[in-house]
């Protein structure tokens, strides 16, 4: 992505006697802050959505409020990387950090269901920066040495909103009020936006405006308007899968177009046909995300609308998921060191039907098929599934830089922009679902289908791994 080649640009401003970079104690607290932060309001929002729907009278628009923040997130972590090529790491930060901010303040003010949806969007184009804002970091300010330390603490940020964050953010809204969940971390980042943005200062500018860098520069450029192009194209077939006028079909054919159009600029030829090797490992990767995480989008409403939980419940099984996630994670990764690399096509074919089976046990159990317990089983048994399938996924499509000429910066782009545009996509089609059809059940029923045949592909085209590590 184009924020990491301008970190790789950059170098420190202060060495140590040894002749490492020197890393100021704020950069590192301030870094960690923004994480969380971005972390926790990515893991919250979906507990609190049905109350905001409910507040602001918007059930219409609910799948809107993920996927104009994932869509904007695509076009702004693009876009950051651009300035930060131009202008220096302090600068994209800034931007990130104050548009981020903005948009948690539209969306605790709003006064109706649009204007939720427009704060949703200004904060994707800030959080679309903040994202990458910590290997970006990491990369140009931190001695070789302590790095490692440093992406573990990010990955360690991650992990407690993941585990914590739905069942405090339900809460918050509980105790409080919805709003409370977004006003609640404007101070929490006044404070930790300067301890990150005042170390960074000292970067030089980007190698645009002299030697070397040009290549990364011409290359943000080159997909910056492709990644809009992709992001108001997705909008447009969400929305038209949202109207059920003529207009609508008009979108969806102009939706469907622009996406083909734009993907042919920042994936790999034979994506969609999910050709062997890495177009097939994206695929598995877009379809794994749009079955279970476009679930998730909309779980917590389906639990609150049709078994009557509160929100509290509601987030305590989003918060089993991100256990079982990272759980998953660590299985996987003690999987790859016993039995090698030759194993992960096995392994993503595994993890693709677990995931599966756990969608098929928790839609049986959300829509009264099977007892409500049986919805928290196979939450577990999805989640524990996509954490072995989904990171031994990544590691096969990783392998294939050398192989097929990849750059890594590129693949790592591509591997996070799939996964946004999937979702996007999932959670638009399920909230237009819920707009549409009636009743309420029967929405549910249709939002979860779609997923599982997002589950049902992602095992199928999973297959293709295997063929092609074969070769």
């Amino acid at each position: 992505m184009p924020f990491v080649r301008a970190a790789r640009s950059s170098s420190p401003t202060a060495l140590s006697p040894s002749g490492e970079p020197t890393v100021p104690p704020t950069l590192s607290a301030g870094l960690l802050l923004v994480v969380l932060i971005v972390a926790f309001e990515a893991m919250a929002v979906s507990t609190v959505l049905p109350r905001v729907a409910a507040d602001l009278q918007g059930l219409s628009l609910y799948g809107w409020a993920s996927s104009a923040f994932l869509l904007s997130s695509l076009f702004g972590a693009v876009f950051t990387g651009l300035l930060s090529d131009r202008r220096g790491l302090a600068v994209g930060a800034t931007v990130s950090l104050v548009v981020f901010a903005l948009g948690l303040l539209v969306a605790g003010l709003a006064p109706n269901m649009p204007a939720f949806v427009l704060g949703r969007l200004v904060q994707g184009l800030g959080a679309g920066g903040l994202g990458l804002l910590p290997f970006a970091v990491i990369t140009s300010r931190y001695p070789e040495q302590a790095r490692a330390r440093m992406l573990a603490a990010v990955s360690s940020a991650w992990l407690i909103p993941a585990l914590t964050g739905p069942l405090i953010a339900s809460l918050i809204a509980d105790a409080w009020s919805w709003r409370a969940v977004f006003w609640g971390l404007l101070p929490v980042l006044v404070l930790g936006a300067p301890l990150c943005v005042l170390p960074l200062r000292g970067a030089p500018q980007s190698s645009a405006h002299g030697g070397g860098g040009g290549a990364a520069s011409l290359g943000s450029r080159r997909v910056l308007w492709p990644a809009l192009g992709l992001s108001v194209a997705s909008g447009a077939l969400i929305e038209g899968l949202r109207r059920p006028d003529i207009w609508g079909l008009i979108l969806i054919a102009v939706g469907l177009a622009g996406v083909a159009l734009t993907s042919r600029s920042l994936f790999p030829a034979g994506l969609w046909q999910a050709r062997r090797g890495l177009p097939a490992a994206l695929a598995v990767r877009g379809l794994a995300a749009f079955a279970l995480l476009g679930t998730n989008s909309f779980l917590p409403l389906a639990l609150h609308e049709l078994r009557g939980l509160t929100l509290t419940q509601a987030g305590g099984l989003l918060s089993i998921g991100g256990a079982t996630w990272t759980l998953g994670s660590w299985v996987q990764a003690q999987l790859e060191r016993r039995f090698g690399s030759q194993t992960r096509p096995a392994r993503v074919r595994a993890g693709m039907l677990g995931v599966l089976s756990g969608l098929l046990l928790t839609t049986a159990g959300v829509l009264g098929g099977l007892p409500l317990w049986s919805a928290y089983v196979g939450w577990f048994v999805a989640c524990l599934s996509m954490g072995i399938g989904y990171n031994s996924n990544s590691l096969f499509a990783l392998a294939t830089v050398d192989s097929e000429g990849q750059g890594a910066g590129e693949l790592s782009g591509q591997l996070a922009n799939i996964e946004v545009l999937m979702v996007a996509l999932a959670a638009g089609a399920g909230g237009a679902l819920i707009a549409r059809a009636t009743p309420l059940s029967t929405a549910f029923a249709l939002a979860f289908a779609v997923t599982l045949v997002g589950a049902v592909l992602a095992r199928l085209v999973a297959v293709r791994l295997q063929v092609r590590s074969a070769d």
